[in-house]
């Protein structure tokens, strides 16, 4: 048998557990205002992530362009072997002068040879006919065996060689290439801010749906809990009532059925609310974020500015538009690109010899210039290609054309959407008094015996559906407000819109 001692400690165990855990359900319980719910989304869902790295793709790929207008240098190494060492052969040329230099070396006569003498020289600057003959003949005959006994037959570059060269190469005209790549590039890292911006604004509008989805499935779930303690209350009235005879039984049995179907009701609600809490979670990519209960209430506004404001608007802060327009700005690049394509391209070059081995001493140590190329014929592609990016340029045109339209008609019905929701808001708050005066009377003509349990039953649904349909209709507005702001091309004045004095929170 346990001591006292062991029994109290293990008692003392499953109560610290029971805390913990208690805590622990506390804990997962995370009370999210939207404006925290969109901080997280913009700080940790993988498409902005994606797409700010998308940005600094882009970025760089502004700075290699810029790299074009730098020269380009470069180290190369070579190691050749060939099948034979390359060789001038000159013998002939040997042959051709020995017979001149032995001529003139027997036979030659010669005269004004320079006196060498410094003693004589002042005298006789120079020597007499026959010591020059003799000294002018001697040399000639020297040379003459020398160029007899010379090797004509010289190996200009060894067969194995190895050579380090230092080269560089910098463009000097390229005919707008070079300008056009780098006006490209900057170009769609504009696209790509852009399509960042459009991103933020769709995903705000996805965060808005299951944000405020998520708030209505728990006001929902707030009310069927309502007509279900209702419908309770009902069948227990009923209950009495029966039992004291004063209704018939098919009264109290529809009673019943009316308190399992708000049953059912309840718990559907339960689950809708866990997928709405699940999609909401998806959103914000926070796995660790607990049990998220929406901070922020429903909301309409009272009032909106004209059409014709966010009109114009739209047309200039459209992220999509403005994707249009720079892809109209790269076809206009291209265009004046291949108008280019005419003109030469110029480049200065030059090449050092760093270090090598076995490597012709005929060769120069570094060699510097410019070059130039320039296509005078190619097959009447170019001018093709200047009329294709011609016809590019017209088709953005007409594309921008439908954009506009396509931008002016959805704004207008979100708009009108949108004044909708406000004058159903303000109906609504009629229908709803008129429900609930109608449901008081009929639960206090049940009581007296001049109503039927299927009266109490309509009265207290009709109730319900007006309060649902409130809120939905408050939904519908916050939905289709980010669709319009995301549209007018100002998604961060949603927040705006959520709060301040043109603003009407819905809280059951």
């Amino acid at each position: 048998m346990k001591t006292i001692k062991q029994q109290k400690t293990v008692l003392l165990l499953l109560l610290l557990l029971a805390v913990g855990i208690t805590v622990r359900g506390q804990s997962q319980e995370k009370l999210l205002s939207f404006d925290q719910a969109m901080q997280i989304m913009l700080e940790q869902n993988p498409a902005l992530l994606r797409q700010k790295e998308a940005i600094r793709q882009k970025e760089f790929e502004v700075k290699s362009k810029k790299g074009m207008r730098l020269p380009q240098v470069s180290l190369n190494a070579t190691a050749m072997t060939m099948s034979d060492p390359l060789h001038l052969d000159l013998t002939p040329v040997g042959e051709a002068i020995s017979p001149l230099y032995e001529t003139l070396g027997n036979y030659g006569v010669f005269s004004g040879v320079p006196n060498p003498d410094p003693a004589s020289n002042a005298l006789y600057p120079y020597l007499s006919d026959d010591m020059s003959t003799q000294i002018v003949r001697q040399q000639l005959l020297e040379g003459g065996e020398a160029i007899q006994s010379h090797d004509w037959d010289e190996i200009i570059q060894e067969k194995n060689f190895a050579l380090l060269t230092a080269s560089f190469a910098l463009p000097i005209y390229a005919g707008s290439k070079i300008n056009g790549a780098n006006q490209a590039a900057e170009v769609n890292l504009s696209i790509s801010q852009q399509e960042l911006r459009h991103a933020e604004g769709v995903l705000l509008t996805e965060l808005v749906t299951r944000y405020y989805g998520l708030a209505l499935g728990l006001q929902v779930e707030k009310l069927r809990k309502e007509m279900l303690k209702s419908m309770e209350n009902h069948y227990n009235d009923a209950k009495k009532l029966f039992d004291n005879g004063m209704i018939a039984k098919v009264e109290l049995l529809h009673a019943e059925v009316a308190k399992n179907e708000a049953e059912r009701e309840v718990k559907q609600a339960t689950r809708t609310v866990e997928i709405l809490r699940t999609g909401l979670k998806a959103t914000l990519a926070a796995d660790s974020i607990g049990k998220v209960i929406p901070a922020s209430n429903l909301f309409i506004n009272t009032e909106l500015t004209g059409l014709a404001a966010w009109l114009d608007r739209a047309k200039e802060l459209n992220p999509q538009l403005q994707q249009i327009q720079g892809k109209k700005e790269l076809v206009e690049i291209k265009h004046r690109v291949e108008k280019n394509e005419y003109l030469p391209t110029i480049a200065a070059m030059g090449n050092y010899n760093i270090a090598d081995k076995n490597f012709s001493p005929y060769m120069p140590e570094w060699e510097l210039g410019i070059g130039m190329k320039w296509n005078v014929f190619q097959g009447m592609s170019r001018k093709n290609n200047i009329l294709a990016s011609e016809t590019l340029h017209n088709q953005v045109e007409y594309a921008e054309q439908k954009a506009n339209n396509d931008l002016e008609a959805y704004l207008v019905k979100l708009y009108n959407e949108l004044q909708m929701q406000m004058e159903q808001k303000t109906e609504l708050e009629t229908t709803l008094a008129l429900a609930n005066e109608y449901r008081q009377s009929t639960e206090n003509a049940f009581n007296e015996g001049f109503a039927t349990s299927t009266d109490v039953v309509e009265a207290n649904t009709k109730v319900l559906q007006v309060k649902t349909l409130r809120l939905s209709v408050l939904y519908n507005y916050d939905v289709a407000l980010a669709n319009f702001l995301q549209t007018a091309g100002v998604p961060e004045q949603y927040i705006e819109f959520s709060s301040g004095d043109n603003t009407v929170t819905e809280s059951l």
